[in-house]
């Protein structure tokens, strides 16, 4: 194969490869109320239009909740209240709408007892509503119902059913969750012998629900000739923390940019939409995916620290510059003591006294060990200077040897011994 050849091979391989690595938008399978507040199908083609995402409707048995479907991996994507306690590996996306709640009652119900008016109710909870769920709880314990005094069911039944529970936006158009024979009640009704309870106190006992008033005449349905005392709570769109990051990117960008869309088509649900919530009031954390998104403006880590960073440096600098400041001090004084050395070899080597040779070369090792005791308490630093010093030494050490040489060598030639002798010495 050329190099030519195999150029271009290598080329086409990485254009592969990068096509391969290109986002794939998925299909995300998302669980729709049973008494929806849009068209599925209009919602699916915008969010197909602008992200290529497409959506269809999760398969999930009625017994099981929305956040059982997550949890499940039956689904990817539902609309939960914000007062729904926290289960791992669910992330949310963004609020969407306020759900109020909606409760119905069977004009032919009498209670069993006054004090206990919700003894042995039957009630449906639509939409298999974890506030729903959560209401019911809460107003059965405060009159001291144990569960099995009362029946919950995510079913409507003709003639058992007593009470219908619905936490939904505020839509006269849409009631199909509403049922012939049932009224429309208030919180504050002769039935709920603690009606000051939900008009004060309520968001103290279930998180994220607050009091809410449902105008009178706000639906032709019996029961609103007057305003309605209820509770409201926020709703999240929800999805599975698996759920790739680029995708739920996707998807938060579409329902930002493309809100007048959605209001467009249900202004009830979307004309709250917005992104700037505080991420710390939902009850579960955001998803990656969204985070990316709604930060997506805010400054880097340099250009919020700038002003840190840069007196940072600064002493950085400073700190650097006296250390090199210090070191050059230091290196100073040690080459003064070296120098001090080199003094005193000089002064030993050429020194004019009737010292021997043996006391001076004694002097010049008592300098030498002197020096070296310096160098390891690092008064002295091993360099160039140093090895100088060494070298010094060792010719001071020569030259005073030399010296004692020539000092010997006169008296030497007094002394010569008569060559008869030493041949008779050597003959006999």
């Amino acid at each position: 194969m050329t190099h030519r050849s195999f150029f271009s091979f290598s080329l086409l391989a990485g254009l592969i490869f990068a096509g391969g690595c290109e986002y794939t938008a998925p299909n995300l399978r998302m669980l729709i109320d049973d008494h929806q507040q849009f068209a599925p199908k209009a919602l699916q083609a915008i969010i197909e239009e602008q992200s290529g995402i497409t959506l269809s409707q999760a398969e999930v048995p009625l017994d099981v909740t929305p956040l059982q479907a997550l949890s499940n991996n039956n689904a990817d994507l539902a609309l939960i209240e914000n007062s729904s306690a926290f289960v791992s590996g669910v992330r949310a996306v963004l609020p969407v709408y306020e759900r109020v709640l909606h409760i119905a009652l069977d004009d032919a119900y009498q209670p069993s007892d006054p004090q206990r008016p919700l003894l042995g109710a039957d009630f449906y909870i639509a939409n298999r509503s974890a506030a729903g769920s959560a209401f019911v709880d809460l107003v059965t314990r405060r009159q001291d119902l144990s569960t099995d005094q009362y029946k919950t069911s995510p079913v409507f039944e003709e003639g058992v059913t007593d009470f219908i529970i619905y936490f939904g936006a505020i839509n006269p158009d849409n009631t199909t969750w509403m049922h012939p024979g049932f009224s429309l009640v208030s919180l504050d009704n002769d039935l709920n012998p603690q009606r000051k309870f939900y008009e004060e106190s309520i968001s103290y006992t279930a998180p994220n629900m607050k009091p809410k008033v449902i105008p009178a005449l706000t639906y032709d349905l019996p029961g609103n000739k007057e305003a309605l005392l209820t509770v409201a709570v926020d709703t999240l769109l929800v999805t599975r923390k698996e759920v790739s990051e680029a995708t739920i990117y996707e998807l938060t960008r579409t329902f930002i940019e493309q809100k007048p869309r959605f209001t467009a088509m249900a202004p009830h649900l979307f004309s709250g939409i917005n992104e700037s919530f505080d991420p710390l009031a939902l009850s579960f954390p955001l998803h990656r995916g969204a985070r990316a998104y709604l930060q997506r403006d805010d400054p880097s880590f340099i250009e919020r620290y700038a002003e840190t960073i840069n007196l940072v440096v600064y002493i950085t600098f400073l700190f650097i510059s006296a250390f090199l400041a210090f070191t050059r001090w230091r290196d100073h004084r040690k080459k003064d003591r070296i120098d001090v050395f080199y003094e005193r070899i000089l002064k030993i080597r050429d020194e004019q006294t009737n010292r021997s040779a043996h006391e001076r070369l004694a002097e010049l090792r008592a300098l030498e060990q002197e020096a070296f005791g310096s160098l390891m308490k690092e008064k002295l630093a091993a360099n160039e200077s140093f090895r100088i010093f060494t070298d010094l030494l060792s010719a001071a050490r020569n030259d005073i040897r030399a010296q004692a040489a020539e000092s010997a060598a006169p008296a030497e030639e007094h002394f010569v011994c008569p060559p008869d002798q030493s041949d008779d010495k050597v003959d006999g």
